[in-house]
């Protein structure tokens, strides 16, 4: 039978949140630099990218002794991915813009 897990707001829930949206800002500062069509192509690029790394993270942790994949950790990720995502999208969208909302080229 699997384990359920109950960890909620477990003490590294706060970790998954930062280590998720540092990487998702720094893929969406990298790709801030080529232009989209949509800034929102930037953002997506950078949650997949984290989204993927948590996933995988998730996996090999849950292969070690006294481990399990935790679901909970996985919404967790999910948080600091799509925080990530917004610090992506203003990167590329104000990369791309002025202040005023013109496009420069």
């Amino acid at each position: 039978m699997t384990k359920i897990c109950n960890d909620k707001t477990g003490s590294d829930k706060k970790l998954h949140v930062f280590c998720e949206f540092v990487i998702a800002a720094v893929a969406g500062v990298l790709t801030s630099f080529i232009h989209f069509s949509s800034a929102f192509i930037a953002a997506g690029i950078a949650f997949i990218i984290a989204f993927a790394f948590g996933i995988w993270k998730e996996a090999r942790d849950s292969k070690q002794a006294g481990n399990h994949f935790c679901v909970w950790d996985i919404i967790w990720d999910i948080i600091g991915c799509l925080i990530g995502a917004v610090v992506a999208f203003l990167a590329n969208y104000y990369t791309w813009h002025d202040l005023a909302c013109n496009m420069i080229l």
